[in-house]
């Protein structure tokens, strides 16, 4: 009996992931007849960064890294430097519009130094990072520069970036990561978040990716009490309920949905934010700074997520259907294609469905960050 023909209700275990089996006698093609697969790939293909995009935020890590790495007074403390977040993971959406403007896309940098937690101070190094950034702030058109907790962010023409001090690997294999406020340093590995995150996309044959853009976009469609969770959280959120199989993207993000849900149906009963397992740093909470109220509100989001999904699924009318993703995703959700038949103006054009186990996003995808 093969992986598609297990029984309803047989719970797979796979890598980081726990998914059940749909019904196999489901009429898969009806189900998805008025949400056809090529409407998800063109809403995919349009919230992944342009090519001018990245081109823009690889343009500007380029040179806030070599500026670092030439600075007279901090080069000779740099190892190395580390491109990290959303951008190098390939999951970023693009940047939101604001009242007429397009936003700059954010970029995380790490720098590597020699250090121990026992006799390094985290202000002290985020000071030195910082003066060297000033020092180059009219080469690399700085227009805006402060420090954060945990990172320096600063404002460039076409990018923001968050340029973070890391104390190199440590005894345990991992970094650490300074908080200026408290003193504290943090474990944390955010070359093994990147190797994660592409492990989990190659297991589920690149769908990972597109999905997780899919659920990120209609996090920031759908605001809550706060912005958390956010970023890595929700892929480490995908990551154990994402069906490895399903390759409609609709019926992936409706299956997320419930299994979510399903997960976490306890801690919602009780108000509790739970703990998400860091897959970089053992014992390490990725919720950690998440609240309780806060998770509640996403989760409530999701089940109207869910709800909604469900009922453009079922829907026979295309343009009804739409109306539901659009409640999901907002206005970028592509409406049905015309027919060009003038006899039949309104008629839906019906794109076919792909059902193979390679990805069903858009093959044209912009270079990754090296």
């Amino acid at each position: 009996m093969g992986l598609n023909e297990k029984p309803v209700g047989t719970t797979i275990r796979c890598n980081f992931t726990t998914i059940k089996c749909r019904d196999q006698n489901q009429p898969l093609g009806r189900l998805h007849e008025m949400t056809p697969n090529a409407r998800f790939s063109e809403f995919i293909k349009d919230i992944t960064p342009s090519n001018t995009t990245v081109s823009n935020c690889q343009s500007a890590h380029k040179d806030v890294r070599t500026a670092l790495l030439n600075d007279d007074e901090l080069k000779n403390k740099i190892k190395r430097i580390i491109l990290g977040g959303s951008y190098k993971r390939s999951t970023a959406i693009r940047p939101r519009v604001k009242n007429g403007s397009t936003e700059r896309p954010d970029v995380d940098l790490y720098v590597v130094v020699d250090g121990s937690p026992l006799f390094s101070d985290p202000s002290d190094l985020m000071d030195e990072i910082y003066a060297a950034l000033n020092r180059a702030r009219k080469d690399l058109g700085i227009t805006s520069l402060k420090r954060n907790r945990c990172s320096i962010a600063l404002s460039m023409n076409k990018a923001d970036l968050d340029v973070s001090p890391l104390l190199e690997r440590q005894h345990d294999a991992l970094y650490r990561i300074g908080n200026r406020i408290t003193g504290e340093w943090y474990k944390t590995d955010p070359e093994e978040h990147t190797n994660w995150s592409a492990q989990q996309n190659k297991r589920c044959s690149g769908r990972f990716n597109s999905l997780t853009r899919m659920v990120k976009w209609a996090r920031r469609h759908n605001k809550t009490v706060s912005r958390h969770p956010k970023s890595f959280a929700l892929e480490a959120f995908i990551a154990p309920n994402i069906s490895e199989i399903e390759t409609h993207y609709g019926q992936l993000f409706h299956d997320w949905c419930q299994n979510f849900l399903d997960l976490y149906e306890d801690d919602r009963l009780f108000s509790i934010c739970p703990v998400l397992e860091d897959p970089a740093v053992p014992g390490g909470d990725i919720l950690s700074g998440v609240t309780d109220e806060e998770f509640c509100a996403y989760y409530d989001k999701v089940k109207t997520h869910r709800d909604n999904s469900a009922k453009a699924l079922k829907e026979d009318d295309e343009e009804k259907a739409c109306e539901y993703w659009r409640k999901i995703f907002g206005e970028r959700f592509p409406k049905p294609k015309q027919s060009t038949n003038s006899t039949k103006s309104s008629a839906i054009t019906m794109s076919p469905l792909s059902f193979t186990g390679t990805e069903a996003a858009p093959t044209e995808r912009p270079a990754k960050f090296a």
